[in-house]
């Protein structure tokens, strides 16, 4: 759109312009007209209260683009809804093709799925109220996570109690909305709700940046409780007076000990840890042989199993402790240099080159520890025929029970060549998960030390 060249022009047009984005409906129209936002009016134009006419375009222009961006999700559940209803594979399988044409995990893609059921099942007019960008998804998915638990009949009658209030309503009011509006329709559902709840209590961990990582305990109050003394208790007696740490650093640093003693006896109340793949329950760590070296930073990537990067001061950190298992690689070749034979009863060689070599189950995405997989066949093994894939390293591959049964029966072929593992879901789409690499070698240079420039360059 052009600059208007008089203060009279510049007037209308910003005013047009906010009119129609507040009074189009969300949609493609909406996008379109977004993209023609006119230029901020020139200095040289006396335009009464310039600065809070422009901040108020810009404001109109962001409420227009949230409603643009809810319509979006809207059309993106509609899909998601009529594509449950329409997969020709298994559905078991179906967040696994989700979650491969999205690069997200398969929890990601399922809980997707069951949402856009939800809300086109259950929740129509809160649904009808994204599409039409009234609402936002976050707030559409508070109504739907608030019912989720209840009969559809009371869903739809807290439904309506709360809709209205929806567009004016904060995240926090609106919790408190629909939780009221649940309890009073549903009393004696609700207390039953909570002792089911109570049967869904578990443990959950996301990775965060700077070698970081968060777990989340879900249980009741009075379990919550019961931890948080517990360790409380252990922080006060751990203190000691020239002791720098806060109390959450020592509340955190007494639950590391408690369970690093469990992994360091492999016995709890009297019983002996469970073993998989011929292993005791560890951590496990890889690092190149360079990295156990004592020095400054060098841009050398260890690698613990199941959660990702690390520095190599934390790899030491890790390779010193005994109760932890090490692996170290070579720095020119990143191949496996010391299995760790010495920390463990020496499991079978070939199923320990396989487990350390692909580190989790080889579907992309899936993040299961390989110890924690099945031993899977690339090539399916036929005993006693002249057919059918060996027994051998190249012809073994950890998958974890459900992409195993993906595999075999599930519709998905699993084939290997030099790039990597390369998976053919049910609609024939293909995805390939590299081969892992246990540790890359270093760049030539630092950020503090820029790669070298020829100080004549050459003339153009």
């Amino acid at each position: 759109m052009l600059r208007p060249q008089t203060t009279d022009d510049a007037v209308v047009q910003l005013a047009e312009f906010r009119h129609r984005i507040t009074t189009t409906p969300a949609g493609g129209a909406l996008a379109r007209f977004l993209q023609h936002r006119p230029a901020r009016p020139a200095d040289d134009l006396d335009v009464p209260g310039r600065e809070s006419v422009w901040a108020n375009v810009l404001v109109d222009s962001i409420r227009a683009r949230e409603r643009v961006i809810a319509h979006l999700q809207g059309c993106q559940i509609a899909d998601l809804a009529e594509l449950s209803g329409s997969y020709p594979g298994l559905r078991e399988f179906l967040p696994t093709e989700i979650a491969l044409a999205l690069g997200v995990a398969e929890t990601t893609a399922s809980h997707k799925l069951d949402e856009a059921q939800a809300f086109t099942a259950r929740l129509p007019a809160t649904f009808a109220a994204l599409r039409a960008g009234q609402i936002s998804e976050r707030k559409a998915r508070a109504v739907q996570q608030g019912t989720g638990d209840v009969p559809d009949e009371v869903a739809a009658v807290v439904e309506r109690d709360v809709l209205s209030d929806l567009p004016a309503s904060t995240m926090p009011q609106l919790h408190d909305l629909i939780a009221a509006a649940v309890i009073r329709r549903d009393p004696q559902g609700a207390q039953d709700r909570h002792e089911q709840a109570r049967e869904r209590r578990g443990v959950t961990r996301r990775h965060l940046p700077d070698g970081m990582a968060a777990m989340t305990v879900f249980s009741t109050l009075p379990d919550i409780a019961t931890i948080h003394a517990a360790l409380t208790a252990m922080s006060d007696a751990a203190r000691t007076p020239d002791d720098e740490r806060t109390a959450d650093n020592r509340r955190v640093d007494a639950l590391v000990d408690l369970c690093a003693d469990v992994l360091d006896t492999g016995v709890w109340r009297g019983r002996d840890l469970p073993v998989r793949q011929r292993r005791r329950p560890h951590v496990q760590v890889t690092l190149p042989i360079t990295a156990l070296i004592d020095g400054p930073p060098t841009g050398e990537v260890a690698q613990l199993a199941g959660y990702g990067p690390i520095t190599s001061a934390q790899a030491r950190q890790i390779a010193a402790d005994g109760t932890l298992r090490r692996l170290v690689c070579d720095p020119l070749s990143g191949t496996l240099l010391d299995y760790g034979r010495t920390t463990y009863e020496p499991p079978a060689g070939l199923a320990d080159h396989v487990l350390v070599r692909d580190q989790s189950c080889v579907m992309p995405g899936c993040r299961q520890p390989a110890h924690r997989c099945e031993l899977d066949h690339t090539e399916p093994f036929h005993p006693g025929q002249a057919t059918g894939g060996s027994t051998s390293a190249a012809n073994l591959a950890p998958a974890c029970t459900h992409h195993h049964r993906a595999k075999d029966g599930g519709g998905y072929h699993l084939t290997r060549t030099d790039q990597g593992y390369r998976w053919t879901t049910t609609l024939g789409r293909t995805y390939t998960r590299p081969p892992t690499r246990l540790w890359t070698t270093p760049p030539d240079h630092t950020p503090d030390e820029p790669p070298s420039k020829d100080p004549d360059p050459p003339p153009f």
